[in-house]
């Protein structure tokens, strides 16, 4: 490929909307979950994840559903944490199980 038709990231981003609102949406995912991980028990951090926000919704991913279980024990505060982040109103949270390796992407984005 010709280098002067390559294309910086920052510069497919700035001419591109829809590939800049992809990106805006999974930072806004990625800082709603870096909010939400220190305010769940340590013995469910990392355990869960957030999955999307739908609506009012906010989503959260757990590994198992026994980790399922825990979440939903803690959505006051995971919610709680969320609204800081959050642009929109959050009245509710949905837990689901999305189990996840290692090696995987974690579940994070717009639905």
């Amino acid at each position: 490929m010709d280098s002067a038709a390559e294309k910086s990231l920052a510069e497919l981003v700035k001419s591109s909307g829809p590939l800049a609102r992809v990106l805006r949406a999974q930072r806004l995912f990625e800082a709603l979950d870096r909010e939400i991980q220190p305010s769940l028990s340590d013995l469910c951090r990392n355990q869960v994840r957030v999955a999307c926000v739908e609506g009012e919704t906010l989503v959260l991913a757990a590994r198992s559903s026994a980790w399922a279980s825990r979440a939903r024990m803690e959505q006051t505060a995971a919610l709680g944490a969320a609204r800081r982040v959050w642009p929109g109103e959050l009245k509710q949270v949905r837990v689901i199980v999305a189990p996840w390796s290692e090696g995987e992407a974690r579940p994070a984005g717009p639905r």
